[in-house]
């Protein structure tokens, strides 16, 4: 190539494509042509300038030897939006710097370039297994980490099946190709599963795996293994550790609790005992310090379990109203002490029997409503039941939604973050003040998670304003053998009410029920606002007072509606607490029941308050009535137009007396059988048309002696079975019905009801004979029912009339067998209370407190309900000081009863 003449060189220096710089030795800038000017600005500026002062961050490059590569080029910024490309040429002892700038493209890739290599040096420094993968599974990329973790070098990873790599083992192979399949379903999978090294072993990994997308075409996978054998063992010894504490745990809570039994059985004992004031208080200080220190051992037995995993839940049909009011029946005397109200509400939407764990809902009830109790000061406490949704099909899961509303305290934001943990209060204030484990709420979610719900709370946090506690589950509606039967509903549909009461709460709660039951409502929130409304001319068939009311309580109320003329007779209904029931002034109210007010009650006393034939509220003279001619429901014999061969099965040798005598005078004689396996040896033995059943029973009960006769005795030889129960609500006559009983009598039983029912029975008799109506002459006089106080009027008068003309010849025969069994079943009571044999407690409560509802015993009767509801729940706190008071309502009722016997002797 011919050598350029010297004259040529500046004209090429100056105009050259590319921008020149040239360095002297000092690496100051000697001259700039014409396209570096274009750069860089005016050469004027530059002339004379350490180059960091034009390029920053440029530094001489290392001299090359001869045949070796010219130095890379680099990228310098030149301002804040360009850059240029620069290659250093040595000249002359300085440096002669070659300039390109980058266009928009040449910018990008650079930038693309710069990307590709920070992210190359990512995976490859990744101290994760990163691995992609294209569609048919093959590695495309295996970085150093994934050679650490599996074995193989990229050379023997590319291009292989990534299942076959590290999954070829059976037991590993299908999870690994499902993990594949849900890849290609789904966004993104992540997994802690297994993978195979290439020595064999098994590496516990988790699995991250993505689709890798590239202008909206799918190339690929990208997939990230995290070793954590590691991590794995130590989580499996921590949960062999946990469940190891947790299985001693409820060891050791076992083996207390043996002993405690004991404790509190002979300090019950004890007190029965003729001791010193002194002693008796020092035995019972042990007796309640021991029922608190088995409530301890019971919330840490249960929570060590739910540990464990050794919580089976129950799926038996059981009766979901029933259930909340013994929750009610077991807090109601905590309530009163505290002057709370207690109320419940079930749609009528929801089912009345459901499939599941009525003993494990009962304990997150009890959990619940017991805290609401303990933290509120005033107010009330009620519970709401419904089912937001409906199944979708027949026999389908129903959602239950439960909802424990209080007025206390509230709950502040700061204190909820815990609030379901185990061993967690609200703080140091509330366990000096309450006591308590702080188990009980954490008890409660995981209880209401196992049976598939979920439970939460809603608080502002304001005084007054109280919190809400809410838990669901879901759960099937109970099989039904038949149509219920209805409640006197037609009696009941459009009466008009007055509720009177200040605790808006309490007022819709009542409101709801009435309402179901077809009853217009008027509420007022005062007795002064009720005054004014019977003052106006409003009519009412009857109104409910609350008890406890600012300015003018329930008494003083119902005393001031007693002076009005037209309200005179108006049937007065008082709700109260458990310790005012009985201290009421005689004639102002016709009723008086006890909060919480459960459903069924509620129902009878309406009945009662509403009927025809009733008692006047006004005060009755303690006299025997005079004698009086009235038809009596004995005058015509149903047993001679209408024979039926019946069989008697009851327990209480009291009900089974009063029930023959009535059916000899309706012209049935009856077999009878204590028991319902004697029951069913005598309907093997000899065919009956008829079975009046009594419902519970020791050694086979009434449902299961029914579906047991339904089961074993051919369709055509199967009797008509009544039931007869001390429960009266629309629940417990499906419960009855669903066992395969064909009718219902509740307790006690009338004789109006009884005919109907032998009636009812009678007409779906096959082949029924005949009979022509027997015309009785009328009977003697007889008489009324005597007053007595202390005896229920209303139950005297039943009694009274069941035995009509034979009241002196049944009577004291009546009485003096009360008498002879009252006591020994008191005794049961007592020895199965210490003996911690609550299901024995349970019968023998039932069967006093039937015996005292015969005679009017009402206090006797409310207190053997408490004790049989707390036996149930199998709730140990309470029961003992119940059971001393029982034995002094028995006492008394002993008096009434032989005083009562004295009326006809």
């Amino acid at each position: 190539m011919p050598e350029l003449p010297p004259s040529a060189y500046p004209a090429l220096f100056e105009h050259t494509r590319d921008g020149v710089l040239v360095l002297d030795p000092t690496l100051r800038v000697v001259a700039v042509n014409r396209a570096a000017e274009a750069l860089l600005g005016p050469r004027d500026v530059w002339v004379g300038q350490p180059v960091d002062g034009v390029l920053p961050g440029w530094t001489p490059p290392q001299v090359s030897s001869p045949g070796e590569d010219a130095p890379p080029e680099t990228e310098l910024p030149v301002g804040p939006v360009r850059s240029v490309r620069v290659r250093a040429v040595p000249q002359d002892g300085g440096w002669l710097l070659l300039l390109r700038g980058l266009d928009v493209a040449q910018e990008a890739e650079s930038i693309l370039r710069q990307q590709k290599e920070f992210f190359e040096a990512v995976v490859r420094h990744s101290p994760v297994a990163i691995v992609t993968i294209s569609r048919a599974f093959e590695v495309l990329s295996w970085n150093p980490a994934a050679e650490r973790l599996f074995g193989y070098t990229p050379y023997e990873a590319l291009g292989r099946n990534i299942l076959k790599l590290v999954a070829n083992v059976d037991d590993i192979r299908p999870q690994a190709e499902e993990t594949s399949r849900e890849v290609l379903r789904k966004d993104r999978v992540h997994v802690v599963t297994r993978r195979v090294r290439k020595d064999g072993t098994v590496v516990d990994v988790e699995l991250r795996a993505m689709p890798v997308t590239v202008s909206g075409q799918s190339m690929g996978f990208i997939a990230i293994y995290h070793d954590v054998t590691d991590l794995q063992r130590a989580r499996q010894s921590a949960e062999d550790a946990n469940q190891a504490k947790s299985l001693f745990l409820a060891t050791v809570s076992h083996e207390i609790r043996t002993p405690m039994n004991a404790i509190i059985g002979m300090a019950g004992l004890l007190m029965d005992t003729a001791l010193t004031p002194e002693q008796r208080d020092f035995a019972s200080t042990i007796r309640q310090s021991g029922d608190a220190l088995l409530g301890l051992l019971n919330d840490m037995l249960d929570f060590s379990k739910i540990e464990a995993g050794r919580v089976e839940l129950e799926q038996q049909p059981f009766n979901l109203r029933q259930c909340v009011e013994s929750v009610l029946d077991l807090l109601a005397m905590r309530a009163s002490e505290k002057s709370l109200d207690l109320g419940y509400h079930v749609t009528d939407e929801t089912p009345v029997s459901v499939v599941g764990d009525g003993a494990r809902l009962r304990q997150v009830l009890l959990n619940l409503v017991g805290n609401a109790v303990k933290f509120t000061e005033r107010g009330g406490v009620s519970i709401s039941v419904d089912t937001p949704r409906q199944p979708l099909a027949p026999g389908g899961l129903f959602e239950l939604h439960f909802a424990v509303q209080d007025t206390g305290l509230g709950i502040s934001e700061a204190a909820r973050a815990g609030l379901f943990q185990p061993f967690n209060q609200l703080d140091e204030s509330v366990s000096r003040r309450y006591g308590g484990t702080g188990l009980g709420l954490a008890i409660s979610k995981r209880l209401v998670e196992a049976m598939g719900g979920r439970l939460w709370m809603e608080s502002e946090g304001v005084p007054g304003k109280g919190a809400t506690f809410h838990f669901t589950f879901q759960a099937r509606e109970a099989p039904r053998g038949g149509e219920a039967l209805r409640p006197d509903a037609l009696k009941l549909h459009g009466r008009r009410v007055l509720v009177v009461d200040d605790n808006a709460i309490n007022r819709k709660l009542l409101g709801r029920q009435l309402a179901a039951w077809g009853m217009a409502i008027v509420e007022v929130g005062s007795g002064a606002e009720a005054l004014s409304r019977l003052e106006s001319g409003a009519r009412f068939d009857l109104a409910i007072l609350d008890h406890r009311m600012p300015l003018m309580d329930g008494p003083t109320l119902a005393a001031h509606i007693r002076q009005q003329r037209d309200a005179r007779e108006l049937p007065l209904l008082l709700l109260t607490s458990y310790d005012q029931r009985d201290a009421q002034p005689p004639g102002l109210f016709t009723a008086v029941l006890p909060r919480p007010v459960k459903a069924s009650q509620l129902h009878d006393a309406l009945m009662t308050c509403l009927a025809q034939d009733l008692i006047s509220a006004r005060p009755m003279p303690v006299v025997p009535a005079p004698a009086t001619r009235e038809r009596s429901v004995f005058n015509t014999r149903p047993g001679e137009q209408m024979p039926l061969r019946i069989l008697l099965v009851e327990d209480n040798p009291t009900n089974q007396k009063l029930a023959l005598l009535v059916l000899e005078r309706l012209g049935y004689p009856a077999d009878t059988a204590n028991n319902g396996r004697e029951g069913l040896n005598l309907l093997a033995r000899k065919r009956y048309d008829v079975v009046l059943m009594d419902v519970q029973m020791p050694e086979l009960d009434g449902l299961a002696t029914t579906r047991q006769l339904r089961q074993d005795m051919p369709a055509g030889e199967q009797p008509w079975v009544i039931a007869m129960t001390a429960n009266a609500m629309t629940a417990d006559r499906r419960e009855c019905l669903d066992a395969g009983m064909d009718d219902f009598l509740s307790k006690p039983i009338r004789v109006e009801e009884l005919i109907s029912a032998l009636r009812r029975a009678w007409e779906r008799l096959p082949g029924k004979p005949g009979g022509a109506p027997v015309v009785r002459a009328p009977e003697a006089p007889r008489l009324g029912a005597p007053r007595i106080r202390g005896l229920d009027a209303s139950a005297l008068e039943r009694l009274w009339q069941s035995l009509d003309g034979q009241v002196e010849r049944m009577l004291p025969e009546l009485v003096d067998t009360a008498l002879e069994s009252m006591p020994r079943l008191m005794d049961d009571a007592r020895g199965a209370l210490a003996r911690g044999e609550l299901e024995n407690l349970a019968r023998a409560a039932h069967t006093l407190k039937s015996n005292a509802a015969y005679f009017g015993a009402a206090m006797l009767e409310s207190l053997c309900w408490d004790i049989e509801q707390r036996a149930d729940a199998r709730v140990l706190e309470g029961l003992e000081p119940l059971v001393a008071h029982c034995q002094e309502a028995l006492e008394e009722s002993r008096r009434l009863l032989e005083q009562l016997k004295g009326t006809v002797v």
